[in-house]
């Protein structure tokens, strides 16, 4: 009497665990053909996850803060202002001390690279993440007349920073270019054997989302801050 009802269990058990095994089989087959892949796959991301678009004339080149030691943002900043693309560079730098900014350093990087000291200007940076520094960025130029900026960062950091300025410079009426440092993606084959180019993607992933909720939901006046 209780059979059929027995067997309708057994084959909804069955049912389940072979969807249970299918999933687990599909893993695995999209899991080992990733590895199999990574190689070419994670170069192609690479590349695209790159943004560097092409200088025009403009007021001035704006270096973004956080550069490498080696001051690959401030380089490819002084070889863009001597190709005559701006006849100055802006320097985003943050205090690292109460009395000393980043900005001190990417001046001595700038000079050292061949740029005049006379084409430099520091922007003392208070902004806690991109998108406040862009609001400095930004409120200095249009202060200043400067309404064509050359953006430079990193080429990890670049398409978010693009995204925070295509957002942020409509509303000032400002032209922007996002210029692009080589520094753990650009020119690598095995970008993601470096240790520190792992860990700047793996931010920039986290961040992302962060900042489109940001630029969408911008804090309140007088809210504290959110880091980058």
């Amino acid at each position: 009497m209780h059979i059929p009802f027995f067997r309708r269990e057994v084959s909804v058990c069955c049912f389940v665990v072979g969807l249970q095994l299918a999933a687990v089989a599909l893993l695995l087959v999209g899991g080992t053909t990733f590895y199999l892949a990574r190689s070419p796959l994670l170069r192609a991301f690479g590349q695209r996850w790159v943004v560097d678009e092409s200088p025009i004339k403009a007021d001035a080149i704006v270096v973004l803060s956080g550069d490498s030691i080696d001051g690959t943002r401030v380089r490819r900043a002084v070889e863009i202002y001597q190709q005559g693309w701006a006849p100055r560079i802006l320097l985003s730098g943050p205090l690292m001390r109460p009395n000393l900014s980043e900005g001190v350093f990417m001046v001595q990087d700038a000079k050292r690279f061949g740029a005049p000291e006379s084409a430099l200007e520091i922007i003392e940076s208070k902004a806690d993440s991109t998108l406040e520094e862009s609001d400095e960025i930004l409120g200095y130029a249009t202060k200043h007349n400067c309404y064509r900026l050359l953006v430079v960062t990193s080429d990890y950091h670049a398409r978010r920073t693009r995204t925070i300025y295509a957002a942020e410079s409509k509303q000032r009426g400002v032209t922007v270019r996002i210029i692009s440092a080589p520094q753990f993606l650009a020119g690598r084959k095995r970008w993601w054997e470096d240790r520190q180019a792992r860990k700047g993607m793996i931010y920039e992933f986290i961040k992302f989302p962060v900042t489109l909720w940001e630029i969408r939901h911008p804090n309140p006046p007088g809210s504290p801050p959110d880091d980058d």
